[in-house]
């Protein structure tokens, strides 16, 4: 075949009637019948990505309107007719198209307002269709909008535009829009099958599939990418050839990728982007890729009965369906943001490869879900003020956490002790907890129960004021502010002393549901525990001597607190040491009693 009488894909198969569009039956559909029923507009907007077909259905509408084996506009053009042939080869003196790109000053809409005056030379209608419309001149834009508010009779508007938000609205207002839409996957496969059968040649169905989604919808790309590949398959397209061509990584890489991910194996990770950069690929278009291959893997995980959200052949399902079962929902989520991050942030490509390594270092090594047990424990610590009960006979908190972790658990325990200003008739961190817990107090409920006695009162409160945060977090936070007191054998009743300034806790336990919640446990997990009851500690001041002097009273505040067990947790939990001790009014300003 001679080079002068090759036609490429897109052009030699492109749409001839409304019926051949693909994937916009929404629009044929409406155009078909306002061409049944006389109904047509003088100006239509067509608004849509590129090479999904704007055009074809601009040039298809104008052979309707000027088809010659009919004698008015007809919703079928016959192609063969001396009008339908020409706008098809694009001589039609009566269809004029325009690249707004270049044709977009205000001469230009000057001399579309002279020549639209003129009729028809050999055709019922003039039809202008303004491709990329948005690009044209505000006063363009202007001068243009008398004449498509009143145009002739003989002339009809269409403006075609991947921009919608570019146009002034009020060209949009004089318009009838339409909004095309990518094509669908299967749709594109079946328009790919289709070319492949015409043109005697032979593909797999995973060719097809991988030159549809790489080309994302838009019809013009797909035909574009089967036009190379036949060039280069000559008879038989394979999915390797498309990999081949299009410089794109095999999804095996995405397996392997993954896999040493949930290994933890940073080598492999490594040595996989090695081997991209290496033979060439683009390692953008990677990590687009890998972007598409984790969103997968989160569909699949959180939606796997709606397969057809995904659309994949049956062996990537396959490989989807087992690996997704292995990641955590919130992992996945964090990898989508961290990719997402990364598509945003290349420039070269050493920082493409430098960005991309050190994020899957980071994914690897950082475990983003942390135990609900290690949070609680955390919280429990520090929440609220509440120090936790020290062990018999210990009189610091030891520091198990390495200390990289030590500066984030602040941040928590803030939360129920923040709002000190309010009026408590309720904590403000305080979720609702009617009843008896469920679901982790099942579980806690069927361990072994204990007998509390006087003799391990201390011991084991400090295990229950933990159990207790695990079945509900506001419960262990304002229980950490609790010290018990006695146990009365007789009733089986507890008695609890909240912590002086404790205002939120005894709000909290005051309520009538959250009370009941805290029986609920201490029934299930104590023999002898049948009630609670609650006191407020009286604030302590320690009384400070006016004749002694400030460095001597200093010295002294400064020992009494540290010997304090609660502030030397707290000291203890975040590395620190008093510098200055400023007393209160009812310690330094008090009236001495002698």
């Amino acid at each position: 075949m001679s080079s002068s009488s090759y036609v490429a894909i897109a052009r030699k198969w492109r749409p001839q009637t409304f019926d051949e569009v693909v994937g916009q039956e929404h629009i044929t559909r409406t155009l078909k019948n306002a061409l049944q029923s006389g109904r047509i507009h003088h100006a239509f907007l067509f608004i849509g990505s590129r090479g999904i077909g704007k055009t074809t259905t601009a040039r298809i509408l104008a052979k309707a309107l000027n088809c010659e084996s009919s004698d008015k506009p007809t919703m079928n053009p016959c192609g063969t007719c001396g009008n339908c042939l020409s706008i098809t080869q694009g001589t039609n003196i009566d269809v004029i198209e325009i690249d707004g790109a270049s044709n977009n000053s205000v001469d230009d809409v000057r001399d579309i307002r002279e020549t639209i005056r003129m009729v028809p030379s050999s055709s019922r209608y003039k039809i202008y269709i303004i491709d990329e419309v948005h690009q044209l001149s505000l006063p363009a834009f202007n001068a243009l909008l008398k004449t498509l508010e009143e145009p002739p009779p003989h002339a009809i508007f269409v403006l075609a535009t991947t921009e919608a938000h570019k146009i002034p609205a009020t060209v949009i207002s004089r318009c009838q829009r339409y909004d095309f839409r990518r094509v669908t996957i299967h749709n594109l496969v079946a328009l790919l099958r289709t070319i492949v059968e015409k043109e005697g040649l032979a593909a797999s169905d995973d060719a097809l599939y991988a030159i549809a989604r790489v080309a994302e919808g838009g019809v013009r790309d797909a035909e574009s990418i089967l036009d190379k590949l036949i060039t280069y398959s000559e008879t038989s397209i394979t999915f390797e050839d498309v990999f081949d061509v299009l410089g794109l990584v095999p999804w095996k890489a995405f397996h392997d990728l993954c896999d040493a991910m949930l290994q933890g194996d940073i080598a492999t990770q490594l040595e996989i982007v090695d081997d991209v950069a290496a033979t060439g690929k683009d390692l953008s278009q990677f990590v687009e890729d890998l972007l598409r291959y984790y969103r997968n893997l989160l569909i699949y995980r959180t939606a796997g009965a709606r397969e057809a959200l995904l659309r994949l052949p049956e062996a990537e399902m396959e490989a989807i369906r087992i690996r997704s079962a292995r990641f955590p929902v919130v992992k996945l989520i964090r990898l989508i943001e961290a990719f997402s991050d990364l598509c945003n942030n290349f420039d070269s490509q050493l920082a493409q490869r430098t960005a991309l390594e050190a994020m899957l270092i980071r994914s690897t090594r950082v475990d983003v879900e942390v135990s609900l047990d290690t949070v609680m424990e955390k919280l429990v610590h520090l929440g609220a003020g509440g120090i936790l009960p020290p062990e018999p006979g210990r009189r610091e908190i030891p520091d198990s956490r390495p200390a990289e972790e030590t500066a984030p658990v602040p941040a928590p325990a803030e939360k129920p002790s923040a709002p000190t200003e309010r009026k408590m008739p309720r904590p403000p961190e305080n979720p609702p907890e009617a009843g008896p817990p469920s679901g982790t107090s099942t579980v806690r409920q069927k361990e072994e129960r204990i007998t509390l006695g006087a003799d391990t009162l201390e011991s084991q409160w400090r295990q229950l004021v933990l159990d207790a945060g695990k079945t509900s977090l506001s419960l262990g936070l304002w229980l950490g502010r609790a010290h018990p007191l006695a146990i009365l054998e007789d009733t089986g009743e507890l008695e609890l002393e909240l912590e002086p300034g404790a205002v939120q806790a005894h709000a909290f336990f005051e309520d009538e549901e959250n009370r009941k919640s805290l029986h609920a446990f201490l029934q299930g997990r104590t023999n002898n525990i049948r009630s609670v009851r609650f006191t407020l500690a009286a604030p302590t001041v320690p009384r400070i001597s006016r004749k002694k002097k400030p460095a001597e009273t200093m010295k002294t505040s400064t020992d009494n607190l540290e010997q304090d067990e609660k502030i030397a947790a707290v000291l203890h939990e975040f590395k620190g040491r008093i510098v200055r001790v400023i007393p209160g009014t009812e310690a330094g300003d008090a009236p001495s009693s002698q």
